[in-house]
């Protein structure tokens, strides 16, 4: 049982060492991890959907996943089990390894012949985890800084486009249709259609490509969503420049799914916006999915 407490205890040293650098930004990567969660409807639908498939697939391969199970199988399932999650944790966390000192280290200290005291095994696993954190400060370092180059860049070629001006906060904006309806204020509930996009053009949430608009609370989203938006009245259209210290600041939004790169650090985020309606205003305005994005204070 020990050797499995250590083996546990590795994986688990590998897990909280790649989470981040220090405990600030592991309370980000919480933060982050919440906001994704309230901002993406379609990652919510995407999580739930896998749930079901992965309940119907269970149904369906019950019967032919049993076998004849005694105390060799039971045994080897525990040690393949171990060997997996060790293996996924790894691989997930982009760190290599001599596997077959992996190997020899669980074989060894299983049976009792560790070449190194427990007090020097908690050592090497301390210097593992100081590693681990420098590297991953290193490429945070370096996404922030690549993401602050190309959003400085784009903000600057986008300003001297025709029709686009700026606020006081930075904003950059340029209408399209400045609509005919009322403009929203911040206690106002908004229906849209939008488009959100890095400045390379991938993209990373659409509610066009849900055929569903959206419908959330202005006070509720990002600083430079929310600014925007109160340019234009029911029925306009707007495209934003949002830099980062009005959307998500330093935070890291993972990516979720196949086609989505999340947002790396110190984003300029662009976004195309319809407001077809506000709530409670607007009453024949569509029924909408919940909202595309958190109001969440960057993280330093």
């Amino acid at each position: 049982m020990k050797s499995l407490f250590k083996m546990t205890l590795i994986s688990s040293v590998i897990v909280l060492a790649l989470a981040g650098c220090d405990d600030k930004k592991e309370n980000a990567t919480t933060q982050q991890q919440a906001a994704a969660t309230q901002d993406t409807s379609q990652t919510l639908k995407t999580e739930n959907t896998t749930v079901q498939q992965q309940a119907a697939t269970t149904q369906d391969t019950s019967e032919t996943v049993k076998i004849e199970v005694d105390t060799t199988k039971e045994a080897y399932a525990v040690g393949a089990s171990l060997a997996t999650d060790l293996k996924n944790n790894l691989e997930k966390g982009q760190l290599e390894l001599d596997n077959s000192q992996i190997i020899k280290g669980f074989s060894e200290a299983f049976d009792g012949k560790s070449q190194y005291t427990p007090e020097q095994i908690q050592y090497i696993l301390n210097e593992l985890t100081q590693r681990l954190q420098k590297e991953a400060q290193t490429k945070f370092d370096e996404k922030k800084s690549a993401s602050i180059a190309a959003g400085d860049k784009f903000r600057e070629d986008f300003a001297k486009q025709p029709g686009v001006k700026k606020t006081e906060s930075g904003l950059l904006y340029k209408i399209v249709n400045a609509g005919k309806g009322k403009h929203p204020t911040e206690t106002d509930s908004v229906i849209v259609h939008y488009t959100g996009t890095l400045v390379d053009g991938k993209k990373f949430d659409s509610s066009y490509d849900r055929n569903e608009p959206s419908k959330f609370p202005l006070n509720a989203v990002i600083k430079g969503w929310a600014e925007g938006i109160e340019l234009i009245g029911t029925g306009g259209k707007i495209k934003l420049v949002v830099p980062a210290d009005l959307a998500y600041g330093d935070q890291e939004i993972p990516a979720f799914g196949e086609d989505n790169p999340g947002i790396p650090p110190a984003s300029t985020l662009v976004f195309e916006v319809e407001l077809l309606g506000i709530d409670g205003v607007d009453q024949a305005a569509p029924q909408a999915a919940p909202a595309p994005a958190s109001k969440t204070k960057p993280t330093k």
